[in-house]
């Protein structure tokens, strides 16, 4: 969130209209995609953490079944619809960005 906001204050352009657009950004850089990489990153080291940090959320089974893994499904396709909504720079930022956090 905070890196989209530093670059949106170093650009040196004028910000005046384009709030929804700025909040769309911060909202997707921080929350949205940070929270989908966490996800999946949450579900791909369910077995490893089941061995070494068994209180975590999915492998205590608070977060039952494959509800970590359809949580980082649906917050990619947010991330995406999102991402579109920010002309083609900021969907092919968003897509780089899911695809590092699937990586």
């Amino acid at each position: 969130m905070w890196a989209y906001l530093c670059g949106v204050g170093s650009v040196g352009a004028d910000p005046a209209g384009q709030w929804g657009l700025i909040l769309l950004g911060v909202l997707l850089a921080g929350p949205i995609v940070c929270g989908m990489s966490q996800a999946a990153n949450d579900w791909c080291d369910r077995h490893v953490d089941a061995i070494n940090e068994p209180d975590r959320p999915i492998p205590s089974g608070r977060v039952p079944g494959r509800w970590g893994l359809w949580v980082a499904l649906a917050m990619s396709a947010l991330a995406l619809l999102i991402g579109y909504q920010l002309g083609p720079w900021g969907f092919g930022a968003t897509i780089l960005g899911v695809l590092a956090a699937r990586a």
